[in-house]
């Protein structure tokens, strides 16, 4: 899979906008994900799979969403792609609630 398939993935999030890297007009409800880490798979000295590991942050200001659920099932339908429990925590300073995911993608890079 590649990134720009995995972007496109998390665009089919419904109601919440989707950035790469830094969020540049956000709403009440956005995406922000970002490559953090060069993954490989290898046995007896051979690398066979290659990917990345990719930070999803969901900031909403919308109390009981029920984008998260949607996040985790969206991405979790694909085979190349693992993800882990967010992370939640308020947000004093800004109102938001921040889910915090990290996804394991495989195959393409």
């Amino acid at each position: 899979m590649t990134l720009r398939e995995f972007r496109d993935i998390l665009c089919t999030v419904p109601s919440v906008s989707v950035y790469h890297r830094k969020a540049h007009k956000a709403a009440d409800n956005y995406i922000v994900w970002q490559e953090i880490k060069a993954l490989s798979l290898d046995g007896d000295g051979v690398s066979s799979e290659r990917g990345i590991r990719i930070a999803v942050d969901f900031y909403t200001k919308k109390e009981y969403s029920g984008t998260p659920a949607e996040i985790t099932s969206v991405l979790s339908v694909y085979d190349d792609i693992c993800i882990d429990d967010p992370v939640i925590d308020y947000e004093d300073d800004t109102g938001f609630t921040h889910y915090a995911y990290t996804a394991e993608v495989f195959g393409g890079g």
